[in-house]
């Protein structure tokens, strides 16, 4: 668009087709027909389109791009709706805010996180045994800033308490399912940072 002046949509799926001569003796073309042509012709069309949108198997088989989800679309030749996603430019399109000065609502889950982090701080459990927050909900519902939130009280409540601690933040892509340990790698690698500047 920037070089040519046209604006262009895309549309990629991936899946089988069938792929040659559609038509009789006299007249025929050869054409690309099936699903994952439908869906891909409509998600170019789509008025929602960005620029580009791809399924769920274009996602899939790549790597080294990362992808917000949408909404998914209904599409000639599938009975469910199709998960759609669009490509972000990097990798910090995806990446956790900054603490809010104003932050409305979540005390209940803050007040939680603190609790939890309070117990493994003064060992009120006498088994020292590990502690794992679990927190899972949709996409979009503010799991990341109510982290971010949580993550300065507890920085905050851990200075008053002259302990140490050490927050360390992830943020996994599409990608990352397929190497192992792709979390912990980077919370392995603060960890491992912070001890060599101490």
């Amino acid at each position: 668009e920037e070089e040519l002046n046209v604006k262009s949509t895309v549309g990629a799926t991936f899946g089988k087709v069938y792929c040659g001569v559609v038509g009789g003796l006299e007249r025929h073309e050869f054409a690309v027909l099936g699903p994952s042509v439908n869906l891909a012709a409509r998600l170019m069309a789509s008025k929602d389109n960005p620029g580009i949108l791809v399924d769920k198997n274009v996602r899939l088989l790549t790597s080294q791009i990362f992808f917000r989800p949408l909404t998914a679309v209904r599409a000639k030749g599938y009975d469910e709706p199709v998960p759609i996603f669009e490509p972000i430019r990097n990798a910090a399109d995806n990446q956790w805010g900054p603490k809010r000065k104003h932050f409305v609502g979540r005390q209940n889950e803050v007040k939680h996180v603190m609790h939890v982090a309070k117990g493994m701080l003064t060992f009120h459990d006498t088994s020292r045994s590990s502690k794992l927050l679990f927190i899972s909900a949709a996409s979009g519902t503010g799991k990341s800033t109510l982290m971010v939130q949580s993550a300065e009280h507890v920085k905050a409540m851990t200075k008053k308490m002259k302990r140490r601690v050490i927050v360390s933040r992830n943020v996994s892509h599409d990608g990352d399912s397929r190497i192992p340990f792709s979390l912990f790698r980077s919370i392995f690698k603060d960890v491992l940072q912070h001890f060599k500047q101490v």
